[in-house]
């Protein structure tokens, strides 16, 4: 990873954590907004490469960074539960064998909904809370999850 990739990302994540805190609570759905940063890096370590696992842990440090600089509790649960998703999301991409597209949307899909659910289960426990609007925060993390997974894709092909 170059050094302008890291700036360019470390910018994105900081735009993303405060339309996350600024702008989406004023288009909630039932009380849940999207969590753009874990959308965002579960979409980076998706896509990054079987063998990356330093950027995995660069992106898991930055996404945690910030989603507990604006949490309301201690610092580094995020960074840690990150750091393990993004890891376990790339072994689990090397069982998945696929032949053609090395990222098809179903894998994406199933894998962003079993890890995100976990994500929160976690953090739930540790911060001694459960939303119960949890199947709204599904549906609306997923719907913007979707909408990353193609705008992402798009912009790597457009790259080569």
């Amino acid at each position: 990873m170059s050094w302008k990739n890291a700036i360019f990302t470390i910018v994105l994540f900081y735009i993303f954590v405060l339309l996350q805190n600024s702008f989406f609570p004023n288009f909630n759905l039932l009380g849940a907004i999207p969590d753009l940063i874990f959308i965002y890096f579960f979409t980076l370590a998706f896509f990054s490469s079987k063998e990356a696992n330093y950027s995995i842990i660069f992106y898991a440090l930055i996404a945690g960074f910030f989603s507990d600089l604006y949490s309301l509790s201690y610092f580094g649960p995020s960074i840690i539960l990150m750091i393990i998703i993004g890891l376990t999301l790339k072994k689990v991409q090397l069982l998945l064998k696929n032949k053609g597209d090395n990222y098809p949307f179903s894998y994406f899909i199933s894998l962003f909904i079993a890890f995100w659910f976990i994500y929160v289960s976690l953090l739930g426990l540790y911060f001694h809370f459960f939303n119960f609007n949890i199947i709204f925060q599904l549906i609306y993390n997923t719907i913007t999850a979707v909408v990353f997974f193609f705008s992402y894709k798009s912009f790597q092909k457009s790259r080569k």
